[in-house]
């Protein structure tokens, strides 16, 4: 077993907790609106999630706008030391192995022991049925937000 899967496998409560609600108000946004800009959240040493939001002052605003804005919002939440980790949802298009392009919801989280993995949760929209969820791809990941290490930057 390598480092990261026992990381993974020490730290799968704290990335649970936080990818929980995360995906859970990200279907919901879906459900009502078909698309949702990205938000984040962390968790504190006690186990309280926490959400982080971010906006422009421009009546509309795209991923691209926002994703800088709610990255320097966690590091400065991160810089708190009571902040285990942090987390931003996006929603992205994947090509899963063998199977077509789908869109999906991401969740990059970042623990503060050093941990970066990104959640996967292939979703397709079906004529009137709504929207249908497939299972969660848990895959090694870059960080992207760097909360811990400000010198490394993002």
């Amino acid at each position: 077993m390598d480092e990261f899967e026992t990381l993974y496998r020490e730290l799968k409560s704290d990335l649970q907790a936080v990818l929980e609600p995360l995906v859970d108000l990200a279907q919901h946004l879906l459900r009502r609106q078909g698309t949702f800009l990205p938000f984040g959240a962390s968790l504190s040493n006690a186990g309280q999630v926490t959400f982080a939001g971010a906006g422009t002052e421009q009546e509309m605003t795209s991923s691209v706008e926002i994703l800088p804005i709610l990255h320097d919002g966690l590091r400065a939440t991160a810089g708190q030391d009571e902040t285990m980790a942090i987390a931003v949802c996006e929603w992205v298009k994947i090509t899963p192995e063998g199977s077509s392009q789908t869109d999906a919801i991401k969740v990059l989280v970042e623990h503060r022991r050093g941990l970066t993995v990104a959640f996967y949760l292939p979703c397709r929209k079906r004529l009137l049925r709504g929207w249908t969820f497939g299972e969660t791809m848990a895959l090694r990941a870059q960080p992207e937000v760097h909360p811990w290490y400000a010198s490394e930057g993002p």
